[in-house]
């Protein structure tokens, strides 16, 4: 079950949690629920509390950056027609679940929510942790989709294993000091559009 901020049913200490996020810690509480940005809440049926946190930008383009992402602060509406993206741009277990494969579930039904509302777009833009780690120089963009899709990165090996597919790799796309120590600034998208 997806229940998203805003909605009757959200609690709002539920958003204490975003700050298990291991994906992008520093980003404030108050950033993720602003202009075109949302958090959705995944939880079993019979759970109390939820099991996986997905922090959500709509836009009317697929992002390249954390500065997309992060941008229209001052947008009135949440979701209007022009917005045709839905970008899952931090998806994370929390500490006290124990919910097998909760992130693969979280984004199946946030799928399925979103598709609801007639939104068919869905793409991440993801951390490369593992990059600078395993090369000491600058990959090429071939040697970098080789390397994800090797599953040597455990962020990677998720999405591909849950039906992802690499869409496009993005130099300096998050210049955060946990970015560029990680992977000289690059992420990727992930892409998990449902194609006829």
């Amino acid at each position: 079950m997806i229940i998203e901020y805003g909605s009757a049913e959200f609690k709002t200490e539920w958003l204490e949690y975003v700050q298990e996020d291991p994906v992008h810690p520093s980003i404030p509480l108050e950033s993720r629920i602003k202009g075109t940005r949302t958090i959705l809440a995944h939880l079993e049926d019979d759970s109390a509390e939820p099991h996986t946190i997905i922090c959500v930008k709509f836009g009317d383009k697929l992002p390249q950056n954390m500065e997309f992402i992060m941008s229209d602060d001052d947008a009135t509406e949440m979701m209007d027609d022009t917005y045709m993206f839905t970008i899952f741009y931090s998806i994370f277990r929390l500490e006290h679940s124990t919910l097998k494969g909760a992130g693969a579930i979280a984004i199946k039904q946030a799928k399925e929510y979103y598709k609801k509302m007639g939104i068919k777009r869905f793409f991440t833009l993801s951390p490369i942790p593992s990059l600078r780690k395993d090369f000491k120089y600058i990959p090429a963009e071939r040697a970098i989709k080789k390397y994800l899709n090797e599953g040597t990165s455990s962020v990677a090996k998720f999405h591909l294993s849950n039906g992802a597919k690499i869409h496009a790799i993005h130099y300096n796309a998050d210049m955060s000091p946990q970015r560029i120590f990680e992977s000289w600034g690059i992420m990727v998208n992930y892409d998990y559009c449902d194609y006829m």
